[in-house]
């Protein structure tokens, strides 16, 4: 049994890594195309407009597309009247979204893209709503094919349509725009979703069930959005919207360590659902923890090692100095990485309750933090919050989901891995050859001290890879 579902475990690990990680490796190196062709003042209005847009969808779609996915994993679920449910309130927002986005041309700063927002918003909508069906349906391989086409769109028209023709920040827009149509149109193929499209007759208590799961998440996403993204916003407020460019590359290479783990967390979730009630739940879960711990560590450590040898060639010489807010935003996703593995017994319980309250938690404090440091010491005000709030987020889903899972984190993992990640970030900021050497010594002795962690990982992703 330990075999199987360990295999069970890596295999779908695998499919999303190769989905994934594509498409996030192609995204990532998009970045010096972003940051040679568009200025930091225009990069910076590229991530607000980016940054208000996301935080539309779950209100104009009710946050659908996650009760797609997350009821269509039921042993006794009837897919095609889901995907019928999400399609139906995905045309309502379409049409809801008419009257609201006329809104954006009070804002000066993104006034004259509001016809771009709005179209993002229907766009990224229709392609999560479509591949989160594929997801449901546990159609991992076509899911992860959707993410890796959805990201070559995403490049070849941002090479045509910056580089080519120059249309700068339309240009942008436009490439994620037909991108994430694009992928939309596949996914329905793939999943075979135009079904639903053929009846009109809604099943009304799936309906209500579904509706009560995801409009709880509307505000949970708003929190998320607040604590992910709202310091953009106010870093644009009340430092420039040039300094909001360089904070927005400052994240790159941070939310690296999330993306990892995050493909890891998804297909943890369908090892977490078929947990559920087995004798050994908790055990095997803290099993699972404690590697995560011990991986996500040392990527953390890593990053945080090489940040500014490779941000030198990375970007161009205006955007060098977002090094500065790497160290905080590292450690502050390396905690929120293990706190979105805890957050998975919400999903396994249809707790999204208990999503709510710790964005609810994580938001509040960030803001607050981001009104008192901001003014005092600029954007490294909006890193430190950030970093804190993350945190915040990880204690309380420790305390949190206890209900359901006892997490462990008396090990040497956490504890070691901690001590050394906190020690990396202050390294960083000895700019010269002895901190980045200090750093290195680092690096060695955390892939020494957790090589009974990733050896194994390691060992079995490969010879798993060699049996397909």
């Amino acid at each position: 049994m330990e075999k199987d579902r360990n295999n069970y475990l890596i295999k779908n690990t695998i499919i999303f890594t190769l989905g994934n990680f594509g498409s996030k490796l192609i995204s990532f190196f998009l970045v010096p195309l972003y940051t040679y062709v568009l200025t930091a003042s225009e990069y910076g209005v590229v991530d607000l407009v980016v940054t208000v847009g996301t935080v539309a969808i779950p209100i104009l779609t009710l946050n659908i597309s996650e009760a797609v996915m997350r009821f269509a994993l039921d042993k006794d679920a009837d897919k095609e009247k889901i995907t019928q449910i999400g399609t139906g309130i995905l045309l309502i927002g379409i049409l809801v979204g008419l009257l609201i986005f006329p809104v954006c041309g009070f804002f000066n700063k993104i006034s004259q893209y509001s016809t771009y927002i709005y179209f993002y918003v229907i766009s990224l909508a229709a392609s999560q709503l479509y591949l989160c069906d594929l997801r449901g349906k546990e159609l991992l391989i076509y899911y992860s094919i959707g993410n890796v086409l959805n990201t070559f769109f995403v490049a070849v028209l941002n090479i045509l349509l910056l580089l080519v023709l120059k249309e700068g920040i339309e240009g942008y827009l436009k490439a994620y725009i037909i991108a994430n149509l694009l992928t939309a149109i596949y996914a329905i193929i793939a999943g075979k979703g135009y079904r639903s499209f053929y009846s009109l007759r809604i099943d009304k208590k799936l309906l209500l069930q579904m509706v009560k799961y995801s409009i709880v998440l509307i505000p949970n996403s708003f929190m998320w959005w607040i604590m992910n993204s709202s310091d953009r916003i106010m870093v644009s407020g009340m430092v420039s919207v040039a300094a909001n460019g360089i904070y927005a590359v400052s994240y790159k290479l941070p939310t690296l360590v999330s993306t990892l783990t995050t493909i890891f967390n998804q297909a943890w979730s369908y090892s977490a659902i078929r947990e559920e009630g087995t004798e050994d739940e908790s055990e095997y879960n803290n099993k699972i923890f404690k590697a995560l711990i011990g991986m996500v560590m040392l990527i953390g450590i890593g990053l945080l090692t090489f940040a500014k040898p490779f941000l030198s060639v990375y970007v161009s010489k205006e955007y060098y100095v977002a090094w500065k807010y790497m160290p905080f935003l590292t450690v502050g996703c390396v905690y929120l990485t293990m706190a979105s593995f805890m957050a998975t017994s919400y999903t396994v319980h249809k707790d999204s309750f208990g999503y709510l309250f710790s964005g609810m938690f994580g938001a509040i404090f960030n803001v607050v933090m981001n009104f008192v440091l901001i003014p005092l010491i600029g954007v490294y005000g909006a890193a430190i919050a950030t970093c804190i709030s993350y945190i915040l987020v990880f204690v309380f889903r420790l305390f949190h989901t206890r209900k359901y899972i006892r997490y462990n984190i008396y090990n040497k993992e956490f504890i070691v891995g901690s001590a050394i990640l906190i020690l990396s970030a202050c390294m960083m900021f000895i700019n010269n050859r002895i901190g980045f050497i200090l750093q290195l010594i680092l690096l060695a002795v955390t892939v020494y001290l957790f090589s009974d962690v990733w050896l194994p990982i390691v060992g079995k992703m490969v010879k798993l890879k060699g049996r397909q």
